[in-house]
């Protein structure tokens, strides 16, 4: 039974894991190098042969006999060796290879990640002797931030501090291992941010296992707040359209790290990023490190399912593009959008450890406000550009004058003279006061006479400051065509007739 039953690969302190099947599958081209191999998951892979000729001559211009002050390699390998069965309990699956064979694949490793560290910070493609080619150099970046492809950092800081009296990189005399690796891949992350980097890179805590996990803990927040709100349904959560309907405006974060998202007074504020393979790349890989590794926050994992739940179309990508949030080199929105979604496929979710979940609460209490939603929905139908705001404030004035209008003509006979004494235009004027007016019973009068023109005519007592009621009186017509000559005040005043006609 023993014998038939599988293997538990889990080991004690491992860090470095073969990716799950699961993750893999989504898309396998993300865990697999392309030209380098490190450590021994992909050592021999027949592909990466072709780059083991430069990491051998990384490796003896690193130990170059004709240096007077060389490193002494006996020395090192001796540091190694007695690491080794600490270096085998990092990798989570059984390593197949005899001491000899994993001590030399890791000397020769460690010495080439070292080199290369040093020498990208003052390369020159003008000399014919740089064994390293232009094109070569974010497929490396790439290459040496996946999982699988990794070493263990204490391997590395080993090497590194023997090998430190005998570099003759000025630019990397001052600085650490840890330093030159942070710098080395910021470029596939801090290349869209506006934060200047002095310090941004910081790594607090223990040192850790490898470098992806290095480079991951100097982008995740280290500061989460401590108010656990019950976000029990993460799928509560609104797309950027359905925000948008909600009154919520998407805006790009300023002086930010790449995982910053917060939310205030009805305003997401995002830090901006830029979407292409390498950064899908990175993201992939630093989720499987969190979906595999007990010892560490999901944070990178939140952040994911945040971008999934926020982008379901191509619509909610071109939002995210006119706010610039979001910058990508993947085709169409369309595309763009259903890679995006790709990126939580098979991937537990983070909703207890989130960092984002109080971010998640407040959003979701905003949206469901009732008067958000109409104060939203009336900005987006009725006032959503300049053109249909003016064209509804001037529907409303129609619509306000036309009641004034109907009041004013079929109302009292001494309104109508008030208004064929003083003109149109100052009616209107009146006309709009109407309303905010409190009437003033002691308020002189004037006698107007009825009939406008006609000094003849009977006059009628229109107070000022307010409009008196006067007695009943019926209109002074007999047929329908009188009719229509009074209301369109036809007899009275010519240059009145479009405008009657118009607001009528």
């Amino acid at each position: 039974m023993n014998n038939e039953l599988p293997k538990w690969n889990y080991v004690q302190g491992a860090s470095i894991y073969k990716v799950p099947d699961r993750l893999r599958s989504v898309e396998p081209k993300a865990y697999q190098p392309n030209i380098v191999s490190i450590g021994p998951y992909h050592h021999g892979v027949p592909h990466l042969q072709a780059m083991e000729n430069t990491k051998s001559s990384y490796f003896h211009g690193f130990f170059n006999t004709s240096k007077p002050d060389q490193p002494n390699k006996n020395a090192i390998l001796k540091e190694l060796k007695q690491m080794e069965q600490q270096v085998r309990s990092c990798y989570s699956d059984d390593v197949e290879f005899n001491s000899e064979q994993f001590l030399n694949m890791m000397f020769v490793d460690s010495c080439f990640i070292i080199q290369l560290l040093r020498e990208t910070r003052e390369i020159d493609f003008s000399k014919k002797s740089v064994p390293i080619q232009r094109w070569m150099l974010p497929v490396l970046q790439r290459d040496l931030i996946m999982l699988e492809n990794q070493l263990p950092m204490f391997v590395l800081n080993k090497v590194y501090d023997l090998t430190s009296s005998s570099t003759t990189c000025e630019a990397t005399e001052n600085l650490g291992l840890k330093e030159l690796a942070l710098q080395y891949f910021e470029p596939m992350i801090y290349k869209d941010l506006d934060t200047p980097k002095n310090g941004a890179l910081a790594v607090e805590g223990e040192g850790r296992s490898h470098l992806l996990e290095l480079f991951r803990a100097s982008i995740c927040p280290t500061e989460v707040s401590q108010n656990k709100f019950l976000v029990k349904e993460q799928h509560m959560f609104r797309s950027v359209s359905e925000l948008k309907e909600s009154g919520v405006k998407v805006k790009k974060a300023e002086n930010c790290q790449p995982l910053d998202v917060s939310f205030k007074r009805g305003i997401l504020k995002i830090a901006p990023v830029n979407m292409d393979d390498y950064r899908f790349t990175l993201f992939r890989n630093m989720v499987a490190f969190e979906q595999c590794h007990f010892g560490c926050k999901p944070h990178v994992t939140a952040y994911v399912f945040f971008l999934d739940r926020l982008i379901n179309s191509g619509e909610d990508i071109g939002l995210l593009h006119y706010s610039g949030v979001l910058q990508h080199t993947l085709g169409g929105n369309k595309h763009a959008a259903r890679l995006v979604n790709k990126l939580c496929k098979e991937v537990a979710g983070a909703a207890d450890d989130s960092y984002l979940r109080d971010v998640l609460w407040e959003i979701n209490c905003y949206c469901n406000d009732g008067w958000n939603q109409k104060r939203a929905k009336l900005k987006h139908e009725y006032f959503y550009n300049v053109w249909v705001s003016v064209a509804t404030i001037a529907a409303i004035l129609v619509i306000y004058l036309t009641i004034l209008q109907t009041v004013w003509g079929l109302g009292e006979d001494g309104n109508r003279t008030h208004m064929l004494r003083t003109g149109f235009w100052h009616s209107m004027a009146d006309a709009f006061a109407i309303p905010f007016r409190r009437a003033n019973p002691d308020a002189e009068a004037l006698a107007i006479p009825f009939g406008g023109a006609n000094p003849n005519a009977e006059a009628v007592a229109i107070p000022f400051g307010g409009f008196k009621p006067s007695k009943k009186s019926s209109v002074p017509v007999k047929n329908d065509l009188e009719i229509f000559k009074w209301f369109f005040s036809h007899e009275e005043r010519d240059d009145m007739n479009p405008f009657f006609f118009v607001f009528c």
